[in-house]
């Protein structure tokens, strides 16, 4: 009689876990699964603002004076770094021109970034203004697993560029996305000269907030200096 209970409780326990195990099976992701939920959850995607830590390695441009910030996107691909250590500097890129404001000097640097096609910054873009579809377009996609950033649950992605004029400038990015918002949770973007890294990690990220639309615009107190390049 106890073999006979036994054997009916094992089989009880193997009715219940087996569909748990299957749906663990199911919810693994793919590149294609994770490419699929990035077009879903970015096809209402309109305003991001998150919090910034810069790491910026190598040969000194614009992000290589913020540490920390915060950061505004929109739908057009424009965003805006309000930089709060260690200094009070801005970083906008506005369609194809990059602006670095310094308060303290009271000047903006505009770099115009067709011809200036060596920089990293705009493709911070990246995740958040691009579909996954987009991404294929663009880029040969390896699909690098899943991990954690803080208690944040990621999913890595490396794209490598398709396109030559790209390659000249970035060998590869890599975006962590969260799996909670599927915005970044970092991005890494390597230099094909191997003498620039930028990595940037984002923290309360909130999406589509009504932000004022004069953050991406090229207005500064008056009396600053132009600088053009």
């Amino acid at each position: 009689m106890k073999t006979v209970r036994l054997i009916a409780g094992l089989l009880f326990a193997m009715a219940v876990l087996s569909p748990v195990h299957a749906q663990e099976n199911e919810l693994g992701w793919t590149m294609d699964s994770a490419i699929k939920q990035l077009d879903r959850q970015g096809s209402d995607l309109e305003t991001v603002l998150a919090q910034v830590d810069i790491d910026w390695s190598g040969d000194a441009q614009g992000l290589d004076r913020i540490k920390t910030g915060r950061i505004y996107f929109n739908d057009d691909g424009d965003f805006r770094i309000a930089g709060e250590t260690p200094n009070k500097r801005t970083l906008l890129v506005e369609g194809r021109t990059l602006h670095m404001y310094d308060p303290a000097a009271s000047q903006v640097t505009e770099v115009n970034l067709s011809r200036n096609k060596g920089r990293l910054e705009p493709f911070m873009r990246l995740g958040f203004s691009i579909t996954g579809r987009d991404l294929e377009d663009d880029y040969l996609i390896t699909f690098a697993g899943e991990g954690e950033i803080g208690d944040r649950r990621t999913l890595t992605l490396e794209l490598t560029p398709k396109r030559d004029e790209v390659r000249a400038v970035v060998a590869k990015i890599e975006i962590a996305f969260d799996q909670a918002s599927w915005l970044p949770a970092r991005q890494i973007i390597s230099h094909t000269s191997g003498t620039q890294t930028l990595a940037v990690t984002y923290s309360g990220t909130a999406r589509n907030l009504n932000l004022n639309p004069e953050l991406f615009r090229d207005k500064w107190p008056r009396g600053t200096d132009k600088v053009r390049k």
